[in-house]
């Protein structure tokens, strides 16, 4: 297992407090949770609306590409943040994905449905 400096990953990793607790989107969430010496996790979180079952999957279809793309961009951001906290580079090997979407908000006078559409992917850091 390779040295890695947990205080600059936490740094880089944390979006509680501060500039980086703002959101820059209102419609989706990532986090990053550390698992233990070696694994990562980062939740996303979306909201997005749809009327028909077609809709649906195609929302969800278009969800998940954001979604991997939002996550991999948090994650170039964690990587590069660290390097420049610690001056050492980190190495993410994707182990697993699990991805659902969950509706939320349904009325019969009402066709739209609204749903939150979550994806949580754990990471092997070296």
């Amino acid at each position: 297992m390779a040295d890695i400096d947990y205080n600059a990953l936490g740094q880089a990793m944390d979006t509680t407090w501060g500039r980086a607790s703002t959101p820059v989107s209102a419609t989706h969430s990532v986090k990053f949770t550390l698992l233990g010496p070696d694994r990562v996790m980062a939740s996303y979180a979306g909201l997005c609306k749809f009327v028909t079952e077609k809709e649906m999957i195609l929302t969800k279809r278009d969800q998940v590409q954001e979604s991997e793309a939002v996550i991999d961009a948090f994650l170039k951001h964690v990587k590069t943040c660290y390097k420049d906290l610690s001056g050492l580079t980190l190495k993410t090997k994707e182990l697993s994905s699990v991805d659902q979407l969950e509706i939320v908000n349904m009325n019969v006078h009402n066709p739209a449905r609204t749903a939150y559409y979550r994806r949580r992917v754990v990471f092997e850091i070296s």
